[in-house]
This record gives C-alpha cells, sequence and structure tokens, in this order.
C-alpha cells in the first residue's frame, strides 16, 4: 500500500574515479549498514542524505576523495536517480535522471536535467522538483523563503553531531518560525494558503505604509484649498475658465478694431507700453517657474522622506541574523549595479550571479556586512541630501519674497506708464490683456491641482482596495487555521502514543519511560519531554530520541493525513554510551514495528553493535565493515 508522499532509497553508488567506493542496495522496511566503530558507516548515511538533497556542513576525510554520488529512488514510485558532486561549498546543485541508476549511468548528459540549489528567476530548484514528484505542496516562510530537502531532511536523519535533546539536525540558519512550519507540514497540518496569504499580506502592509506616507506629502501640498478636492470640481473650473478666455478673445478683437478705427490716435507711441509690459512678463514668467520648482522640490523632498523611510526599514531587516543569512544568499542581480549592463543567465547556484565567485560561509557573512555598511552609507547620504534639498528649498522660498517684490515694482511701471495720455480703446485692450493672462496662469493652476487630485483618488482607492485585502487575508487565515488545527492535533495524539509504544517497552533503565503517561513535543522549542520533564541520562536522551523519530515515521505510516516522507535515517542508534543490550532491543522493536504496517516505509540506521537475531541478508544492506575493510572502498578504488 501505498500513501503519498513516500520516498524510498533503491540503490546507493558513490564514485571516485573510474570505479564504485561503495554501492548496495537497499530494500522496503528496516535496512542495517554493520560495521565496526569508525570504520566508515557514519560516512555512507551522510553520503547518501547528501545524494537525497541536504546540505553536510562537515564531511570526513574519506568523503572528500570521493567525486560523485548518486542515488536511485521512488518517489511516489516514480523511479529516478538523484546525482551530486560532492563538495566542501555549501548549496550545490543536483542532476535529476528520469529513471534507474543503471539507465541513469549509461545515459548522455543531455538526458539528466539539472537543477540549483536555490530558486532562480529561470529555474525552479531541486528541492522543488523533488516536492512536485513526491505531490508535496510548495511551503515559503518569512525567515527561510522556500522550504528544501535541507530543512526536511533535518527530521528525517539524525546524525552523531547534532545535540542529542534536540529533534532537529544542528544547522546555521534556524528559527522556531522554520521549525514550527517543517514540523507543521510534516503532520499534514499545514494549510500552503496560510504562509501564503501571511506573505502577501506583508507586502500590502508595506504598500499601505508608501501609500499612507505620499497621502501624506500632497495633503500637504494642498492644506491651504478651500474647496472640494474632487477632478468634477477640477473639471467644472475648467470649463467656467475657457468659457471667459473664449469671450475675452471675442472682447479683445472687438477692441483692437476699435483702436486702429480710431485715427485721433494714430501718432501716439505704445513702446514705453510695451517694453514696460515685457518686463511684467518677464518677470512674471520667471515667479512661475520659480513657483514649479519650488512645489517640484516639496514632492520630491517628500519621496525622499518616503525611501529614507524604506531603507530604515531594511537596515532594520538586515540587522536581524535569522533573516539576513536567507535574505542575502537569495538576491539576484539582473543588471551590474555599476554600469548599468545586463547580466546573462547564470545556473550555478554555488556561485554569485554577480561576480560569479564561489560562496562560503564567511564571505557570506562578510557580504551581510557589507550590504548592511552600504545601506547605513546610503540612509547617511540620503539625509544628508535631504538637508541639502531643504536648504535650497529655504532659498527658493527666498528668492520667491524677492521676485514677488520686482514683480510689483514692474507692475506699478506699467500701471504707471499707461497712465499716459491714451484712448479708451487702448486702455480697454490692456485690462482685457491682463484679465487674460490672470486666467491663464488660473487654467495653468487648475491643471497642476487635477494632477495633484489625480493622484491623490488614485493612491485613496488603492488604499481602500489594499485594506479590504488584507483584511480578507486575514479572515481568510483565521478560518484556515481552524481547520488546521484540529489535523494538528490528531497528528499529535498519534505520535506521542506511538512513542509511548517504544518507550514502554524500552529496558528497565529509565522508570519514567516504562511508566511513562504522556509525552510532548514542540517543533518551535525543538524539545521532546515524557510526563512533562526532559533531562534524562544520555544514552536514555537518546533513546527518547529515536523513539519520537520512529514514532514519527511509523504514524505516519499508518495516517494518510501525514506528509511525512515515510523514510528514517538513523546514525544514532547507540550514540552516548547506549549499551548493546539496550540497542539491540530498540533495533527488534524497530523490526516488530516495521513487520506491523502494510504501508511502504524504509527505516535505515548503522551499527557496531546489530542485534545476532538481525544479522541477516533480509535486514542488512552490504557487508559487514572494519577498520581493515572499511564501509567506503577509497583506498581499493585509488589503486585500481
Amino acid at each position: 500500500m501505498l500513501l503519498e508522499p513516500t520516498l524510498r532509497v533503491r540503490e546507493l553508488a558513490i564514485y571516485r574515479g573510474k570505479g564504485y567506493a561503495y554501492r548496495a542496495t537497499f530494500h522496503r522496511g528496516v535496512n542495517i549498514i554493520s560495521g565496526e566503530n569508525s570504520s566508515g558507516k557514519s560516512t555512507i548515511l551522510s553520503l547518501l542524505v547528501y545524494g537525497l538533497g541536504a546540505d553536510i556542513a562537515s564531511w570526513s576525510e574519506h568523503a572528500l576523495l570521493c567525486e560523485r554520488v548518486s542515488v536511485e529512488v521512488s518517489l511516489n514510485q516514480n523511479v529516478v536517480t538523484l546525482s551530486r558532486l560532492i563538495s566542501q561549498q555549501l548549496g550545490q546543485p543536483m542532476e535529476i535522471y528520469p529513471g534507474d541508476l543503471a539507465a541513469a549511468e549509461k545515459a548522455p548528459a543531455s538526458e539528466w536535467l539539472r537543477y540549483p540549489y536555490r530558486t532562480t528567476s529561470s529555474k525552479g530548484s531541486f528541492s522543488q522538483a523533488v516536492f512536485h514528484l513526491l505531490n508535496v505542496p510548495e511551503l515559503e516562510t518569512e525567515a527561510s523563503g522556500k522550504l528544501t530537502l535541507h530543512q526536511v531532511f533535518r527530521v528525517l536523519y539524525s546524525d552523531q553531531l547534532s545535540a542529542v535533546e534536540k529533534i532537529f539536525r544542528t544547522d546555521n540558519f534556524d528559527s522556531p518560525a522554520l521549525r514550527e512550519a517543517v514540523g507543521r507540514l510534516l503532520f499534514g497540518a499545514y494549510e500552503s494558503d496560510i504562509y501564503a496569504n501571511q506573505l502577501k499580506i506583508r507586502e500590502l502592509e508595506k504598500e499601505l505604509a508608501a501609500i499612507n506616507a505620499a497621502l501624506k506629502s500632497i495633503y500637504a501640498l494642498l492644506a491651504g484649498v478651500n474647496h472640494s478636492l474632487t477632478l468634477d470640481w477640477v473639471e467644472a473650473e475648467r470649463q467656467t475658465i475657457m468659457g471667459q478666455l473664449r469671450t475675452l478673445d471675442a472682447e479683445i478683437a472687438r477692441a483692437d478694431e476699435q483702436l486702429y478705427a480710431d485715427e485721433e490716435e494714430a501718432g501716439l507711441s505704445l513702446e514705453p507700453q510695451a517694453k514696460a509690459f515685457a518686463e511684467t512678463q518677464r518677470v512674471q514668467k520667471e515667479l512661475a517657474k520659480l513657483q514649479d520648482n519650488e512645489q517640484a522640490l516639496e514632492l520630491e523632498i517628500a519621496d525622499s522622506n518616503l525611501f529614507i523611510m524604506t531603507l530604515d526599514r531594511k537596515i532594520e531587516a538586515l540587522q536581524d541574523s535569522s533573516v539576513v543569512a536567507e535574505a542575502v544568499s537569495e538576491i539576484h542581480y539582473s543588471s551590474c549595479p555599476s554600469c548599468f549592463a545586463e547580466i546573462g543567465a547564470h545556473s550555478n547556484s554555488a556561485t554569485c550571479r554577480l561576480c560569479k565567485e564561489p560562496f562560503d560561509e564567511d564571505r557570506m557573512r562578510r557580504r551581510i556586512v557589507a550590504q548592511l555598511n552600504d545601506m547605513l552609507i546610503q540612509s547617511k547620504q540620503s539625509r544628508a541630501i535631504q538637508k541639502e534639498r531643504r536648504l535650497e528649498l529655504d532659498g527658493l522660498v527666498r528668492t520667491r519674497a524677492e521676485l514677488e517684490e520686482r514683480w510689483i515694482a514692474a507692475r506699478n511701471n506699467l500701471a504707471q506708464v499707461r497712465r499716459a495720455p491714451t484712448s479708451v480703446a487702448r486702455d480697454a485692450i490692456r485690462k482685457l490683456n491682463e484679465r487674460y493672462g490672470y486666467l491663464q496662469r488660473e487654467l495653468e493652476a487648475i491643471g497642476e491641482k487635477a494632477e495633484l487630485i489625480g493622484r491623490l483618488d488614485a493612491m485613496s482607492r488603492d488604499k481602500v482596495t489594499i485594506s479590504a485585502a488584507i483584511t480578507e487575508l486575514i479572515d481568510t487565515n483565521s478560518r484556515l487555521k481552524i481547520s488546521e488545527s484540529g489535523r494538528l492535533e490528531r497528528a499529535y495524539t498519534a505520535v506521542a502514543d506511538e512513542t509511548k509504544f517504544f518507550l514502554h517497552r524500552d529496558l528497565p533503565r529509565q522508570d519514567s519511560f516504562q511508566n511513562a503517561e504522556s509525552v510532548g513535543f514542540s517543533f518551535a522549542k525543538d524539545s521532546i519531554s515524557v510526563d512533562g520533564q526532559s533531562y534524562f541520562s544520555a544514552s536514555s536522551t537518546v533513546y527518547l530520541k529515536n523513539s519520537f523519530l520512529s514514532a514519527f515515521l511509523f504514524s505516519a505510516a499508518i495516517h494518510t493525513q501525514f506528509r511525512h516522507f515515510r523514510i528514517l535515517i538513523l546514525d544514532t542508534i547507540e550514540d552516548k554510551g547506549m549499551e548493546p543490550e539496550r540497542s539491540q532491543n530498540f533495533q527488534q522493536l524497530l523490526v516488530d514495528r516495521s513487520s506491523d504496517i502494510e504501508a511502504d516505509h524504509q527505516v535505515i540506521f548503522a551499527t557496531a553493535m546489530i542485534n545476532p537475531a538481525l544479522d541477516t541478508d533480509a535486514y542488512v544492506v552490504g557487508r559487514r565493515s572494519t577498520h581493515d575493510a572499511r564501509t567506503l572502498l577509497v583506498e581499493a578504488v585509488a589503486s585500481t
């Protein structure tokens, strides 16, 4: 019987040169890698998990002598081969072949599909590809972005280097929110829409803050307006002024005819008035231009205030180290930030998209610090420029006052010249032209207000739409969480009961285990407890962790709601001084429980003290390794 998702390892091949350093076939149910201590069992398991998509921070010297690992797997009964180069550099890509390992080894490179570790603008990650084949919904969290196979295998693989009291395998970039999200996903109590909606809410809230800041700036510019700020008002005012201008055009034409018909005025010179009028117009145009510059600078200051506010939020986010590590690694450039030339496609996720240098942890941290410094410099420079703009605005205000005085003087001079002997017709033309100029300026002002009011209306509508969208998303998430909580409770109960199965059948070493009434655990806190207690001896803590992880697997193999991959890889069967009898008893419990399960599942563990009853071909994978004949035969391969 198959429950989805199910990932089962069918064959593992580790290459060195032209030969195999290790090759073994795995089967359904319990698989045991047996061998002496320090004979290479842990190396095999770490290479297996690496081939499945996890990152390994620390390699053994023998592992680094090998070049590539390939794993034939069944993903919901779809057989594919996964392959990765062995490297100390984190974030290596994966190649996927749609077929078994034997066919994959003969296939040309063109038949393999290469996927980066992280999603790029042009291609999804190998985690997304595997999730798709497993029919696992895509999960995205605030802390780490899209969920990866590495994060899932922090629960499905237990290594010897991580703290035994923790559920998750140790990782440099970790957070309670991320662990909780992974746990909910594997429990099948994960509504993908909740996390997608949360991301949308954050983006919409940022848009809303930007709109509010822009609206505040526009309201400040229109603070002195004493009428309704609507486009209908603007159109009505425009039509009124246009009508007045058409009337003035007709009156000026009639006045011109009267002026030239009056022969007695023919000898009068209009030159003084023309010069005075030209000076008045020049100053008036200069004043209008300055006022336009003043308004433009005020808008620029408002926009810069919004930019500085956004920059401050980015600086605050960068200073949160739990977000920085993943955020920086996801940055992609479409153009060079220096010369703005377009940057071509980039398929190697292990190197920087911009400079093509390989990633390493120290360099990443230096980049984080550099980016934070750059943003702090930008903030400082922006504030300095903003100060200069305000000084410039003060200068414009002073200049405008001076120009207004010059305009008043020019206007008075024009009035004085016009008091010279003139005809009634000429005086009428003067008054009509003054009125015409005034109305034209009013028409220009109406156009400026129309633009501002148009922006105001558009942003007001956007504000209403965004606020409504945020409210709807919040309500939707509330409903989804109620449904999700019921499934989560059922899954927690199933795993707790299954854990007690192993605790009650432990050898009499820890009284609280054999008499356990309740098992509690928290993915966010990364902890397990029995009857409210979490402190036990080192070997008992190991037994508790192995029991919980095994219970997690078997619960998923019984209940359809889980999105656990129905595979468990244990390298902690006898960690922290576990005595042989206790380890062998637990091994037998694994086999007994596995034999009761009808659904397809897989347990892979390594041991130096195998239960004699299980030392058969039905359970053991490959041969038993020793110090003289290690699990990983790098020396033998190297000599051939």
